[in-house]
């Protein structure tokens, strides 16, 4: 393989990161784990633009050797430039909004049998880990049914979310909504919530 088509290989790679890393940072304010996940791509991306490669593929592309029809948005000095710097500002940003532990403490009604609230306690478990992958911003979710004798409660959630946005909009989601208004309140007499910053 010769320099023109390792170049043309190099640069169809960055091109492909770049613009996923630019459809990433959109989304940034609504979805910033998607981009926190990406940060390994988006550091190939700066070690290519502050790397020789770079200003060999971009001296072949000055002389004239790379195809015409080849995307080369990261041989623009300031396109690429601009990107990483506004990855930086956002990542930034992110790092100030502090994740979020949402903990609950619930106590079944008195009249549910033993079998019943067994039955229960396993719907809402599957019901709320459930959402994991369909409501944006949870980091984790867990739901403990099997406390100690000892307990004067019967089950807990335990779940971190990205930021206090994220545990808002998680509070609204019509996935949650709907386990909640189903498998939860029908059936809990008493709701402790702790909400905290992780330090």
């Amino acid at each position: 393989m010769n320099k023109v088509d390792i170049a043309v290989n190099r640069i169809t790679e960055m091109e492909s990161i770049l613009d996923e890393a630019l459809r990433r940072m959109e989304k940034a304010e609504e979805c910033p784990g998607d981009l926190l996940d990406y940060q390994s791509e988006i550091k190939k991306l700066d070690d290519y633009y502050s790397g020789q490669d770079w200003k060999d593929d971009f001296s072949l592309d000055e002389e004239g050797l790379l195809p015409r029809d080849l995307k080369r948005g990261v041989l623009s000095e300031d396109g690429i430039y601009n990107a990483l710097e506004h990855n930086k500002e956002l990542m930034e940003r992110i790092g100030k909004k502090r994740m979020v532990k949402h903990v609950i403490l619930w106590t079944l009604k008195d009249e549910l049998s033993s079998e019943e609230k067994v039955t229960i306690k396993q719907g809402i478990k599957e019901g709320l880990e459930g959402l994991k992958g369909k409501v944006p911003g949870i980091v984790d979710i867990k739901v403990n049914i099997d406390g100690l004798a000892s307990s004067n409660a019967d089950l807990m959630l335990d779940s971190t979310f990205e930021n206090e946005d994220a545990l808002k909009a998680y509070a609204a989601h019509p996935e949650h909504v709907a386990v909640a208004d189903s498998k939860v309140r029908p059936y809990t007499k008493i709701r402790s919530c702790l909400d905290y910053e992780v330090e």
